[in-house]
């Protein structure tokens, strides 16, 4: 019979004291029913399972004491995750009245005779279906549409602003007129900044030289200028240069205070230098 109802009493079976199992042998893990049960006269304190219960036997459900008018009773639900034999001592409950202790058997799972042991089998594969897939299709949907996100809105816009206007590059001569023109409004030798005056004209003749001929005027002096420019330049040009460069000279060491008269001519002389030498523009078409 698989299942015995273990039913203990006391030598005196008229006092009604009782712990009672299903069964006295289970397998590995099954769960069976635990009951212990005493007449109230007879009960002076009520145990609790940790003081009556072997270790390794685990309650898995602790019913509430019931009482009615002669017995107070509780249930559990036990079971046992190792083989072996556990030996539940007797429960007392007073100094006269306990149970006898109850013997536990847990075995492992039995094979059938002459059954082989067999590998454990893998899990099986759940088959992939819509709902595996559309995660997968949604991020590739986002991924592309950052990627077109990011390449018109930004990678485009950057692009476009590494795109640089093409350098509008202004005559040599054209800067120097200009230049020479916004000098003579400036109208600095009549409030007597004549050391200035000729000092500003003597700067923008000796850029435009060196725009114009490509050798380095503004670090050389006077006589260095006239010297390369001799081989470039006409004698008339080279005697209106060389006369505003050294009266800027003059001026500018303080050596004479050039005259009214001489003020303008240099403005002339520069004005007619710049015309004279400037670079021949070359017509299309």
């Amino acid at each position: 019979m698989k299942k015995i109802i273990a039913l203990l009493l006391v030598s005196n079976i008229t006092w009604g004291q009782t712990a009672l199992m299903d069964t006295n042998s289970i397998l590995i893990g099954e769960q069976i029913n635990f009951s212990i049960s005493n007449p109230i006269s007879e009960t002076e304190v009520w145990p609790t399972y940790d003081e009556f219960l072997a270790e390794g036997i685990e309650i898995i459900k602790q019913g509430k004491l019931d009482t009615n008018e002669n017995l107070i009773s509780q249930n559990f639900i036990i079971t046992v995750w190792d083989s072996g034999s556990y030996y539940i001592p007797p429960i007392s409950f007073s100094a006269t009245s306990k149970t006898q202790g109850l013997l536990l058997n847990v075995q492992t799972i039995i094979l059938e005779e002459g059954a082989e042991l067999k590998d454990i089998k893998q899990p099986m594969e759940a088959p992939i279906g819509w709902s595996d897939i559309w995660p997968w299709l949604l991020g590739i949907v986002l991924l592309i549409l950052i990627a077109y996100i990011l390449k018109k809105y930004v990678f485009t816009k950057k692009e476009a602003l590494k795109i640089e206007k093409p350098k509008v590059i202004i005559p040599a001569d054209i800067t120097a007129l200009q230049q020479l023109t916004k000098l003579d409004e400036a109208q600095l030798w009549q409030a007597g900044n004549v050391k200035k005056y000729h000092s500003e004209i003597s700067e923008i003749i000796r850029r435009y030289t060196e725009n114009r001929f490509n050798f380095i005027a503004l670090e050389l002096a006077t006589e260095e200028i006239i010297s390369e420019l001799k081989s470039k330049v006409n004698n008339e040009q080279l005697a209106s240069i060389t006369i505003l460069l050294q009266r800027a000279d003059l001026a500018k060491f303080a050596k004479s205070k050039p005259e009214e008269t001489e003020n303008k001519e240099s403005m002339q002389l520069a004005k007619h230098f710049v015309a004279q030498t400037k670079q021949k523009q070359i017509n299309n078409g």
